[in-house]
């Protein structure tokens, strides 16, 4: 038998001693050609010519040397049809068999099928050498099992998120390598997808926490697998931003104001900002604290990192605590089954920003401390120690000396969340810095209400004298209010009857008797001075020299109010 390449050379010969000996002697061995112009016509060349099977008894072989043989040959084709080679079986002419061109074909369509199946063989395992290459190659730890829990697919970040190796993991039972995942397994048996959901698993005794997605694998007869990818919490910084609901936007650029106290401001929170330690933001609401906390964060080296924020006035005291420090699974009523992570964990490798702490019940406060004190904390029904991984910045619109003095905010906690204090002046402190704010606002809502409005010099001073009880806050607010008047008055500039519109102001000028018409303005410090003292005055007089009462009705606070009263020397009125 002789197996033949498609130039028709010999490459391998089987048979009996004595018979490779005779066909050696008349030239046919491996190597040699048997093509027509080499050896004359024969069953091997006519095969490969004719592309179908060939017999030739004895004398119909053109070469003499070749009568001695009957020759079946068959042509070996690769699946697209090209020719790959020929198989012959040859011998004694005498001794030729009708069967002989039969099995000759047999064992053609054999090799061919052998072939097909070694190449697509290679293919596989060629494919599988990628795909695994591939899946190695991801950033993101992968998980797939198979319908019976088994896995079937183990990357090495998944190895190295959740410390064991792919060879550990491959073919076992998911739950007695990864612990029990409700999620997965969830998705296994309903064929639902989850989205971003946390995943906990339990493996070497150690509890690895991850993000990610968990997707199962469906043909026609259903749900065969499930897919789970995932991040560790520290790079999962995308998600965690969008699952917070905070983004840290604004930067110190972004800080618009020129005046000393601002400036002062400023400059400690820059610097604050390269620092890992805890910042006391301190200022009246509408000040922007969140804005410096932004900024603070975007400048440290924990800028890549999410910013978490949350406002403790804003969460009911029973809820609080879940929100900070997150909950296991069916901890209470109302709990979801899988848990959930609380902001000190979501902030890991970020910043934690706590808005109005002052509001936290004195209970929270202990809890907070001790969070502080051991750099860890515990979920709410749970018993693993989670290390806190965030920078505290935390802020306050009262001042917490005072909170302090009257036994509503802890010592200690404040000594605390206090080792950097920045004190944002309220807006009626900085009068130097109302102008450079109020045409920043123009500017802005020129853009956002997308038609352009400036302010005449009249309606500007009006606002330089208003006390902003609301600070910056109020400001940006009552000019887009006066922006959409002189908009619907079909004018592209705030007038005075514009800001006259405002209650704030208008009030303010009721009480001092002097309609806006008869007040001289002229922008400068001495009558700005002289108009503060005069409302002052005003409000002391209606109050009877009650402190609290007029700090409450100009809006400041008493310790301001004290202070502008040494300031213009004024004298409080007799009480009846």
């Amino acid at each position: 038998m002789d197996l033949l390449d498609k130039d028709l050379y010999i490459l391998k010969q089987f048979g009996e001693p004595g018979v490779l000996e005779t066909a050696r002697k008349q030239g046919s061995y491996p190597g040699v050609s048997r093509c027509e112009e080499a050896t004359g016509t024969n069953a091997i060349n006519l095969a490969a010519i004719l592309g179908r099977p060939i017999q030739l008894v004895g004398p119909e072989h053109y070469n003499a040397q070749l009568q001695y043989w009957t020759c079946s040959a068959t042509p070996l084709f690769d699946e697209n049809g090209d020719l790959l080679g020929v198989v012959n079986v040859a011998g004694h002419y005498l001794k030729v068999h009708q069967h002989t061109l039969g099995m000759t074909i047999a064992l053609g369509k054999a090799i061919e099928f052998s072939w097909c199946q070694n190449r697509l063989r290679k293919e596989k395992e060629l494919a599988s050498k990628y795909i695994e290459s591939i899946v190695d190659s991801i950033f993101d730890g992968l998980i797939a099992l198979n319908g019976e829990g088994r896995i079937t697919v183990f990357n090495r970040t998944a190895g190295q998120l959740l410390d064991i190796t792919p060879h550990e993991a491959l073919n076992q039972l998911a739950d007695t390598v990864l612990g029990y995942q409700p999620i997965i397994f969830k998705a296994l048996r309903s064929g639902e997808a989850y989205i971003n959901r946390e995943l906990i698993f339990n493996t070497r005794n150690k509890r690895k926490i991850v993000i990610g997605n968990v997707v199962p694998i469906t043909n026609n007869n259903g749900v065969n697998g499930v897919l789970a990818v995932f991040k560790g919490l520290n790079h999962a910084r995308g998600f965690i931003k969008n699952l917070a609901g905070f983004k840290a936007y604004f930067t110190f650029e972004d800080l618009i104001g020129s005046g000393p106290r601002f400036t002062q401001a400023v400059n400690l929170a820059r610097q604050s900002s390269a620092l890992p330690s805890n910042i006391l933001i301190l200022g009246e609401s509408g000040t922007g604290k969140e804005m410096f906390a932004q900024a603070i964060h975007n400048a440290s080296g924990a800028s890549d990192g999410p910013f978490v924020g949350i406002n403790c006035a804003a969460i009911p005291a029973e809820l609080i605590e879940s929100e900070l420090f997150g909950y296991e699974g069916g901890a209470f009523t109302g709990a979801k089954r899988e848990g959930q992570p609380g902001k000190f964990e979501l902030a890991a490798g970020g910043t934690l920003f706590l808005d109005e702490v002052n509001a936290m019940s004195m209970a929270m406060q202990a809890k907070l401390l001790r969070v502080l004190q051991n750099r860890s904390f515990t979920r709410i029904g749970g018993i693993n120690e989670i290390p806190l991984k965030a920078r505290i910045i935390a802020a306050s619109n009262k001042d917490l000396w005072e909170e302090v003095r009257q036994g509503n905010f802890r010592e200690d906690l404040f000594y605390r969340l206090n080792v950097i204090t920045v004190e944002i002046p309220p807006l009626r402190e900085r009068k130097e810095d109302i102008e450079e704010l109020i045409r920043h606002f123009c500017q802005k809502h020129s853009k956002r209400l997308n038609f352009n409005f400036t302010i005449s010099d009249r309606a500007l001073e009006l606002l330089k004298i208003y006390h902003w009880p609301g600070n910056v806050r109020e400001l940006e607010n009552v000019i887009e209010r006066c922006a959409v008047l002189a908009y619907s008055r079909s004018s592209s500039c705030i007038e005075e009857q514009d800001v006259m519109s405002y209650p704030g102001i208008k009030k303010t000028f009721e009480i001092t008797k002097e309609p806006p018409d008869r007040v001289e303005i002229y922008g400068n410090v001495g009558n700005l001075e002289t108009l503060e003292k005069q409302v002052i005055e005003e409000v002391l007089k209606q109050t009877e020299g009650n402190i609290s009462r007029a700090a409450e009705k100009l809006g400041i606070t008493r310790k301001t109010l004290y202070r502008k009263i040494k300031k213009f020397g004024i004298l409080l009125p007799a009480r009846r």
